[in-house]
């Protein structure tokens, strides 16, 4: 329920709770760009979901899953995962995009940071990027890029 609110309030706001993300810049610095380009998902709204993971093999697990199964078992694995995992969601719709200042507080420091967005296409539709560091995810026709963000990336 909690993640649901916290789902919920950056959907509605396009902006999470305060604090700075651990390697992730100066506290004005952004952490996550996403941009869905016009024809994203065949025009069709992307969900997206930023999961940071603070235990190895729960990453590891975590990294053979496709988007279609971790939207399909998110609620159970991060139940059974309590506080080693922090997962940020949204609805993205093509020509949309978001900038962000912070993210949700993680309690402790992420080993790895995956990005599902689940697409109408075929693929894994996951992108995975070691530690917690600033995130520039692009959201194309069929699938998506995730690379780091750096200031001044336009």
């Amino acid at each position: 329920m909690k993640r649901l609110a916290i789902t919920l309030a950056l959907a509605l706001t396009g902006c999470a709770a305060s604090g700075p993300t651990p390697n992730a810049g100066g506290a004005d610095a952004p952490v996550l760009r996403i941009v869905a380009e016009p024809d994203a998902n065949g025009r069709r709204p992307v969900a997206v979901d930023v999961v940071r993971v603070a235990d190895p093999a729960l990453a590891g697990r975590l990294a053979g899953l496709d988007a279609a199964g971790w939207f399909r078992d998110r609620e159970a694995l991060s139940a059974e995962a309590g506080n080693r995992i922090a997962i940020a969601s949204w609805e993205m719709v093509p020509g949309q995009s978001v900038l962000l200042h912070s993210l949700p507080p993680f309690a402790t420091p992420p080993i790895q940071t995956l990005v599902y967005a689940l697409y109408g296409a075929p693929g894994t539709h996951r992108q995975a990027l070691d530690g917690a560091g600033a995130l520039d995810v692009r959201l194309g026709r069929d699938t998506f890029t995730v690379a780091p963000l750096t200031e001044g990336t336009p």
